[in-house]
C-alpha cells in the first residue's frame, strides 16, 4: 500500500498543521516525536515534493503543503463523520431485520413469535426473505437464518435452536385400510409420501439404535412442500416416513396421527440459528437473537414433552458440520 493512503499518517500532519509542533502533534497521538517526523517524511517522500519547511520556526507549510492540508483536512472529517454514523447506527435498536427460515414454520408458528417480539419492541420490524437457506445470509439477501447443520465459514456465528425431531406417521383411516407397517421392510406394501425440497434431502434410511437399513417403497410421492405432505397424511392418501415434529406433535396427542414403524426413525438433527459476525454488532440483531435463541429452544422442548406419552423420542442427535 502506498504511503498516500495511510490515513494515519495524513491525520498526523494535519495535526502538524495546526500546531506547528512536532513535540505537540507528537503528544496528541501519544507517540514518539520521531514516529511524527517519520510519517510527514514518508507522505513527502510518496509525493516527491516537501510540505513543510522544516527550518523555520514555527514550522510553516510549503504551498504544496498548503494544498495538501485543505484536501486532506475535509477527508478526515468525512472518515470522522462516517465513523461516527457507523457507531450511531449500530447502536440504534430501531430498523428491519431480514430473516430465512422454512416456509412450513413461518406459516404455522414463527407470526404469532415475531408478533410476540414486535409488541415489546415496535421499533424494529421484520422481513421473511428466503426459505432458510445459509446462501442468503451469505450472499447478503438476509441478516439471519435457521439451518439443520452447524456452519464452519469464519465469518458466521452461530446458535443452537434445538433439534429436529422426525416421526414416522399415519392416519388412523390409512392404518384401518392398509395395516400398521411395523418395520421399513414393510413400506414396499404402501404409499410413501417423502419431502424431497430446499431445506433437506429425501430421506434415503431409517434408524434403530445402531442399526440402520435402507427405506424400499410401494410407491413413493415426492413432494417439497411439509405442509401438503400433512395433510395428504391426515386426510390418508399415504404416510410419511420423517414428518417434523413440530407439524405433528399436537395431531398425534389428539390422535388425529398415529406413530408408524415402532423404533424406527429418521435420526434428530441439531438445528442452528446463523448471523454474520458484522450483523451480530448490530445493536437490534444482538436483542433479537438474545430473545429468539431461548424462545425457540423453549418451543421445541415443548413439542417433545407434548408427544413424549405417545411415542419413544430419539435419545441421540445429529450434529452436522458444513
Amino acid at each position: 500500500m502506498s504511503k498516500l493512503d495511510d490515513l494515519s499518517a495524513w491525520r498526523m500532519f494535519c495535526s502538524l498543521c495546526k500546531t506547528r509542533n512536532f513535540s505537540d502533534t507528537a503528544a496528541e497521538f501519544d507517540v514518539e516525536v520521531s514516529t511524527v517526523s517519520r510519517a510527514v517524511s514518508s507522505l513527502e517522500t510518496a509525493l516527491g515534493q516537501d510540505l513543510i519547511k522544516r527550518n523555520m520556526r514555527p514550522l510553516q507549510l510549503t504551498e504544496v503543503g498548503s494544498a495538501a492540508y485543505e484536501s486532506a483536512i475535509h477527508v478526515i472529517r468525512l472518515h470522522q463523520e462516517m465513523i461516527a454514523e457507523l457507531t450511531q447506527r449500530s447502536a440504534q435498536i430501531d430498523g428491519k431485520i431480514r430473516l430465512s427460515l422454512a416456509p412450513g414454520f413461518v406459516t404455522r408458528y414463527m407470526m404469532p413469535m415475531l408478533m410476540e417480539f414486535n409488541s415489546m419492541y415496535p421499533e424494529i420490524s421484520f422481513d421473511i426473505v428466503g426459505g432458510g437457506n445459509l446462501a442468503d445470509v451469505l450472499q447478503y439477501k438476509a441478516d439471519i437464518a435457521v439451518v439443520s447443520f452447524k456452519p464452519t465459514d469464519s465469518r458466521l456465528i452461530s446458535f443452537s435452536r434445538g433439534r429436529n425431531v422426525y416421526v414416522p406417521v399415519a392416519s388412523p383411516q390409512y392404518i384401518k385400510k392398509y395395516g400398521m407397517p411395523q418395520h421399513p421392510s414393510e413400506l414396499s406394501q404402501h404409499t410413501v409420501l417423502l419431502y424431497d425440497g430446499t431445506v433437506r434431502h429425501a430421506t434415503k434410511t431409517l434408524s434403530n439404535g445402531e442399526e440402520e437399513t435402507e427405506i424400499k417403497w410401494q410407491k413413493v410421492v415426492r413432494v417439497g412442500n411439509i405442509l401438503a405432505i400433512k395433510r395428504s397424511v391426515l386426510d390418508g392418501l399415504g404416510i410419511a416416513v420423517d414428518l417434523p415434529l413440530l407439524h405433528c406433535a399436537q395431531e398425534i396427542a389428539s390422535g388425529q396421527l398415529i406413530p408408524i414403524l415402532p423404533g424406527w426413525y429418521h435420526p434428530p438433527v441439531e438445528c442452528f440459528i446463523v448471523t454474520t459476525k458484522s450483523n451480530w454488532r448490530m445493536r437490534r440483531h444482538r436483542i433479537f437473537l438474545q430473545w429468539f435463541q431461548p424462545r425457540l429452544q423453549a418451543f421445541f422442548r415443548e413439542q417433545e414433552e407434548l408427544v413424549a406419552p405417545f411415542w419413544r423420542l430419539p435419545t441421540k442427535t445429529l450434529v452436522k458440520e458444513l
